[in-house]
């Protein structure tokens, strides 16, 4: 229902003292304990979580008072992608990245959404401000995953792009051969 929105959340590091490697590893593994609770809180479907793996399903509370479900569609060494399943209030994927820098220590924390509300009542509750709340949910975890980096912030930021048709800003790999097995 309404737009496609790329929303697009992200802090820039610099003296992070962690390999980008290591904290996109830590954030996926831990991300319940970075997500700000009483905003938004995870629990694993498949199994009790850490860890999150590729293929697990996670049940989320949304501030409160709204319930989804997401299933960990890709991981890779620097970030994972999740996409949200029946019942969701948004369809589409949210990919969470660590961008290494130019200089070593130098990172970027990003979170990039690419979603459609999945109802009017949704949409209309995005335009009434859940959008605010949303804001401040995925910058309060990037702010926790930076505490766990290390280093000073540099910038942070966030932006939102409505559009018919959208795309990420970045491209998954293609999958080694032998299927998704292959790649853990």
């Amino acid at each position: 229902m309404g737009p496609l929105i790329r929303r697009r959340y992200w802090v820039e590091l610099t003296g992070s003292g962690r390999p980008a490697g290591e904290v996109a590893r830590h954030w996926r593994t831990h991300l319940a304990d970075h997500a700000p609770k009483g905003l938004i809180w995870f629990r694993g479907l498949d199994h009790p979580i850490p860890p999150v793996e590729q293929g697990d399903r996670l049940w989320l509370r949304i501030f409160l008072i709204r319930r989804g479900r997401v299933v960990v569609e890709h991981v890779g060494s620097l970030g994972f992608r999740v996409r949200t399943l029946r019942l969701h209030p948004e369809a589409g994927t949210t990919d969470f990245r660590v961008i290494p820098g130019a200089a070593p220590g130098d990172l970027t924390l990003q979170i990039e959404s690419l979603l459609r509300s999945s109802s009017t009542f949704d949409l209309l509750a995005y335009v009434l401000g859940v959008h605010a709340a949303q804001r401040l949910s995925w910058q309060r975890t990037l702010e926790s995953v930076a505490r766990y980096a290390g280093g000073r912030v540099v910038s942070q930021g966030t932006e939102t792009l409505e559009m018919p048709v959208l795309q990420h800003t970045f491209t998954l790999p293609e999958p080694p051969e032998g299927g998704p097995e292959a790649a853990h």
